[in-house]
């Protein structure tokens, strides 16, 4: 018998993109949501799409820009806080930040998919790319495989690169990466200067089809209005989010070299 899970990840508050991903989804009939978190920070509107994730059922657990939210709250009254962040936790009800504060980091499904947000350790990490001087890159099979040898599940989900990827190793695991429901590109400043893109505007997730030792994958870019959320973001005083959601690229004055 084939179970269908469908795979989200970083929304960060793109409620327009959310509701198409969500549409598309329900209209496939497929079994089982699991959303790899990162739900709310960002420019866009975070309390609406707090009140969808909680009328549609589905796994959830905790991004690292969840974790900083409920860190932002615990020590409010510090003196500096991200604008965006002082936007995102007026805007989010107390229901919402409680429904964020019972996520866990990770999960497993049916003793056949792992659930991530970043690497099984960490939320903040990639698991498949490498941060370079010299760009970025998808780490090699012995190293993925090192990387994941505590996993006993076939497939391991991750987020947080907002990079769509499957990678098979020669173990017989598969890494997938759904890419950003709600925003295609953006600006790492780590160690390097870096520019994670997937060059669409589409939101996008991944349908999983799993039939005995089988497993399917489909990635999905869905069309929603990028304008009217570009909009929504530039009214936020964020350019930046306002430029990534129309392209999946960085605007030209921002490209890394």
């Amino acid at each position: 018998m084939m179970k269908t899970y469908a795979v989200i990840s970083d929304i960060h508050g793109n409620l327009q993109a959310l509701l198409a991903v969500l549409k598309d989804i329900h209209a496939r009939e497929i079994d089982s949501i699991i959303n790899l978190g990162d739900h709310f920070y960002g420019a866009f509107e975070p309390e609406g799409v707090a009140q969808v994730l909680r009328e549609n059922p589905m796994l959830s657990i905790r991004g690292n820009t969840d974790r900083a939210i409920l860190e932002s709250i615990e020590r409010d009254g510090a003196a500096s806080h991200k604008p965006e962040m002082v936007r995102v936790k007026a805007e989010l009800s107390k229901r919402s930040v409680e429904w964020l504060e019972t996520l866990p980091l990770t999960a497993s499904v049916d003793h056949k998919i792992f659930v991530c947000h970043g690497t099984p350790e960490s939320d903040n990490e990639y698991l498949l790319e490498k941060v370079t001087e010299h760009g970025v890159f998808v780490y090699n099979d012995e190293e993925l495989i090192e990387k994941t040898k505590n996993i006993e599940e076939k497939v391991i989900l991750c987020g947080h690169s907002h990079v769509n990827r499957v990678v098979y190793l020669s173990n017989g695991k598969i890494i997938l990466n759904p890419g950003s429901v709600g925003l295609p590109a953006y600006l790492g400043n780590g160690e390097y200067r870096f520019a994670m893109e997937s060059m669409t505007p589409h939101a996008k997730y991944a349908i999983i089809r799993i039939s005995g030792d089988a497993v399917h994958i489909e990635q999905v870019n869905c069309h929603y209005d990028w304008h009217a959320a570009s909009d929504v973001a530039r009214s936020n005083g964020n350019e930046n989010w306002a430029n990534f959601v129309l392209t999946g690229r960085m605007p030209k004055d921002l490209r890394v070299e």
